[in-house]
């Protein structure tokens, strides 16, 4: 325990100095948050989403998951800082401090879950990997984004599932998707690792009611009605808010659509149907395919261990497969399946590989979307752009290539149901 809080310690120091050191340099998310809690105090939360930022002019557009941080983070800042008296700089730093926090929960939960694999040793590995691996702190430390929160509570959500805590799955998953919608995707995994146990029907409707029980209670301090119906209908407003500002193929997301060509609305038809649809009816096709396997898979898997990677593996190949092949994605998206590298590293070779080639290329991406869009350092290289989003779908295909590898069989003891894995014996 002491070795996982230094480490977690040491995430911490790095987090917090970079916060330090750049507080002078807010990115224009971070101007557009301090913008919204400028709103927020002066018209109250029910106020909040019925006016625009002083950025872009933009309404708020992110559900209400984060309205309610923000409001916390707003009620820390004003309890420093009176009124007449404005400190941006404080307030964009304190801005961070809850994605700065869940990167560290992640550190925790990555350790918790390797090491019911591999031991404590390999568990101090992923959490170390998460600590200091540049899949997080680039977003929440330096870029000022809220990302880390949603991919926390998916993540948790992903060891609730792994426990056989399926309604706690479910509600994990609600707060991640409260915050933004994308971990949607795994709905389809969280529901047939359930019906894998349970045995009583009822139950798998307690995970889903409870989801729509968070969704209602964090929609009140906001939505214009108390009523149910009018709730719902206001959250899905939200919802279709963050999807509307963008209409391009990609927003600096090196996938299949920077691939091809560049970025274009996602309106142009091909062959009579919209590039947007392909994007989805690719997705949906991956997303099929993986359950499937999934499923015909997860039941020969015996042991602990080897069914909680499987289960790693077809969440990962589901969250970079949205990532790779739908339309009006940005860049920071493909954290949700960075996220998972902690537990991919410990998967097999090819995961690995993989994980570190999407890594690899994710740093590359910020360091040019920063330098580029905003600070003006360089021009945007079509070349680099091309050659990442490469790197991003090889890395993809090999996962999922290594995943849909996977055999089922009667006897798992027989041979290794992943042939790439590692020897756990002998690490044990």
């Amino acid at each position: 325990m002491a070795a996982l809080t230094g480490i977690v310690a040491a995430a911490l120091v790095l987090r917090v100095a970079l916060v330090v050191f750049l507080r002078h340099k807010l990115t224009h998310d971070a101007r557009i948050f301090i913008s919204w809690a400028h709103l927020l105090t002066q018209y109250g939360s029910h106020g909040l989403y019925a006016h625009v930022d002083t950025i872009d002019g933009y309404p708020v557009n992110y559900p209400p998951g984060y309205g309610l941080i923000l409001a916390a983070v707003t009620l820390v800042y004003r309890a420093l800082v009176t009124a007449p008296r404005e400190n941006d700089v404080l307030l964009g730093m304190l801005l961070k401090g809850p994605a700065v926090a869940a990167d560290l929960v992640l550190c925790v939960l990555a350790y918790g879950i390797v090491r019911r694999w591999l031991g404590v040793r390999a568990g101090l590995g992923a959490a170390a990997i998460a600590a200091f691996s540049p899949a997080t702190w680039p977003i929440s430390a330096v870029w000022g984004q809220v990302d880390s929160l949603c991919a926390m509570f998916m993540v948790l959500a992903l060891a609730c599932s792994l426990a056989r805590r399926h309604t706690w799955a479910w509600t994990a998953l609600a707060l991640a998707v409260l915050v933004k919608p994308l971990p949607i995707v795994v709905t389809p995994l969280i529901l047939a690792a359930q019906l894998r146990d349970e045995r009583r029907p009822w139950k798998l409707l307690l995970g889903p009611a409870a989801g729509l029980v968070l969704a209602y209670g964090a929609s009140l301090a906001f939505a214009p009605t108390a009523l149910p119906v009018g709730v719902a209908r206001w959250l899905a407003e939200r919802y279709v808010a963050g999807q509307s500002l963008t209409t391009q193929t990609s927003v600096n997301a090196y996938n299949v659509w920077t691939l091809i060509g560049t970025p274009v609305p996602d309106s142009v038809r091909a062959y009579g149907v919209s590039l947007h649809v392909w994007g989805w009816a690719a997705f949906g096709a991956l997303g099929a395919a993986t359950l499937a396997r999934y499923v015909w898979c997860m039941r020969p898997v015996a042991e602990c261990d080897r069914w909680e990677q499987l289960t790693t593996r077809a969440w990962f190949v589901v969250l970079a497969g949205l990532f790779s092949l739908v339309t009006r994605m940005h860049e920071r998206y493909i954290l949700f399946a960075l996220a998972l590298v902690p537990l991919m590293w410990f998967c097999g070779r090819i995961e690995r590989r993989a994980a570190l080639a999407l890594v690899t290329a994710f740093v590359l991406c910020v360091v040019l979307v920063l330098g580029f869009y905003e600070h003006r350092v360089f021009a945007e290289i079509p070349a680099a752009t091309h050659l990442l989003s490469a790197v991003n779908l090889m890395a993809l295909a090999a996962i999922a290539w290594s995943f849909f590898r996977v055999r089922g069989g009667p006897a798992p003891d027989e041979a290794a149901v992943f042939e790439d894995g590692p020897d756990f014996r002998r690490i044990q």
